[in-house]
C-alpha cells in the first residue's frame, strides 16, 4: 500500500497519517537542601553581589550525598505520571536525559525503569548536556507519532553538584541539582510538537566537559588529584557561543516550520545565566515578558532546567492552550536547538 506524505505548513511535524504528539502532563523535583550565595561566599572566593549581577542566581539546590540521579528522576517521574492519571505499568518507553548518571553502565534509564516499577517499558539514556531535553523531546515524540507506543516518559535530571569542586569558582557558583519530567502522548490535531531544530559543533567539546572517568582518561590517582572528574568550563567561549546559539535556535525552528517571531507567545530557554537570556531576547527583538526564568532559585540545572521552567510557567498561567511556545537549549557538546510547540493543555 502506498502512502502520500503531505505536510501542513502550520503543522510540519505531523504527517497526515501520524499522531500529533504533545506533553500531556509534567512536573519536577528539586532536593530539599538550599544553598544560597551567602553560603557559597563563605567557602569560595566570590560574593553574593557578584553572582547575582553576573549570573542572576540567588540560591540553588544540592542533593544529599545518598540521593542519586535516579532517585531524583523517579521523584519527578512519579509526580508527572500522577498528573497524567497514569500508572507506571502504562509507560511503554522511558528516556533519561542526564550527564550525571548513577554509573557508566547500566544506563540510568534502566535503573529508573526498575525503581518506578514500569515493568513494560523500554529505557534509553540521552547525554546532550544543556540541550538534552530539547533533543529528547524530538526523539521521544517519534515513538508516539508513529503509533509504536501510546505513553512515553521523558525525564531530564542532573546531580551536577557531585561533579563540582569548591576550589573552582568558575563552575561552583553556577549549578544546581534537579529533575523535570514530561509525559508524551497523542494530542488534538494541530497541537503539540510542530517541529524541532537540532545542531552540534563538536569542535568546542572541551569548552564544557568532565575530562576524566571515561575511556579516554580512566580514573587514576593523577586524575583524582588534579580534579579531572569535575566540570571544566571555558566561560568566555561558552558565553560567546550561547549568545549566538540561543537566538539562532529560536529563529531557525520558526523559519523551518513557517512561523515568525511575531507568532511566538512564550520562549522557555535553558536557564544558564540571566544575562545570556536577556542578551538573547534583545537580539531576537522580543521583550523579557515573552520568556520565563527561574535560575534565581534553582541555579543552572543543565538539561533539567527547561522542563522545570516549562512546568512552572504552565502552572502560573504564563502558557495557555493554543500558545505557540519555543523551548531553546544550548550548552555542552557544543549543542543547541529548539522545539516548537502549539500548547495543548493536556490530552
Amino acid at each position: 500500500m502506498l502512502f502520500t506524505l503531505k505536510r501542513d505548513k502550520k503543522d510540519s511535524h505531523s504527517f497526515l497519517f501520524m499522531r500529533s504528539v504533545g506533553i500531556v502532563a509534567s512536573d519536577f523535583y528539586v532536593p530539599e537542601r538550599i544553598v544560597t550565595n551567602k553560603d557559597i561566599e563563605k567557602i569560595v572566593d566570590t560574593t553574593d553581589e557578584w553572582i547575582w549581577e553576573h549570573i542572576g542566581i540567588r540560591e540553588r539546590r544540592f542533593a544529599r550525598e545518598d540521593e542519586l540521579t535516579s532517585d531524583m528522576a523517579v521523584a519527578a517521574g512519579k509526580k508527572a505520571l500522577k498528573n497524567a492519571g497514569l500508572s507506571a505499568n502504562e509507560v511503554e518507553m522511558i528516556f533519561i536525559a542526564t550527564t550525571s548518571p548513577d554509573m557508566l553502565t547500566p544506563s540510568t534509564a534502566c535503573i529508573v525503569q526498575d525503581k518506578l516499577g514500569a515493568k513494560y517499558a523500554g529505557a534509553i539514556d540521552i547525554n546532550n548536556a544543556c540541550s538534552a531535553f530539547v533533543y529528547g523531546l524530538e526523539i521521544a515524540s517519534k515513538f508516539v507519532a508513529d503509533s509504536t507506543y501510546k505513553n512515553v516518559l521523558l525525564i531530564a535530571v542532573e546531580k551536577v553538584s557531585a561533579a563540582l569542586t569548591v576550589e573552582d569558582r568558575t563552575t561552583y557558583v553556577f549549578f544546581g541539582d534537579g529533575a523535570g519530567a514530561a509525559v508524551l502522548g497523542e494530542v488534538e490535531r494541530g497541537y503539540g510538537l510542530l517541529g524541532s531544530y537540532l545542531r552540534t559543533d563538536g569542535s568546542g567539546a572541551m569548552d564544557l566537559c568532565i575530562p576524566a572517568g571515561g575511556i579516554a582518561m580512566p580514573p587514576s590517582e593523577e586524575t583524582l588529584r588534579n580534579g579531572m572528574h569535575s566540570v571544566k568550563m571555558n566561560g568566555r567561549k561558552i558565553w560567546d557561543f550561547t549568545i549566538e546559539a540561543f537566538p539562532d535556535a529560536v529563529r531557525s525552528v520558526l523559519k523551518k516550520n513557517g512561523y515568525s517571531l511575531k507568532d511566538v507567545d512564550m520562549i522557555i530557554p535553558h536557564q544558564a545565566n540571566y544575562n545570556i537570556i536577556k542578551e538573547g531576547m534583545k537580539r531576537l527583538g522580543l521583550p523579557m515578558e515573552k520568556t520565563y526564568t527561574n535560575m534565581h532559585k534553582y541555579g543552572n540545572t543543565v538539561g533539567a532546567s527547561i522542563p522545570i521552567a516549562l512546568h512552572e510557567a504552565v502552572e502560573q498561567g504564563k502558557i495557555k492552550k493554543g500558545d505557540l511556545v519555543v523551548l531553546a537549549g544550548f550548552g555542552g557538546g557544543l549543542t543547541w536547538g529548539a522545539n516548537l510547540i502549539r500548547w495543548s493543555d493536556g490530552k
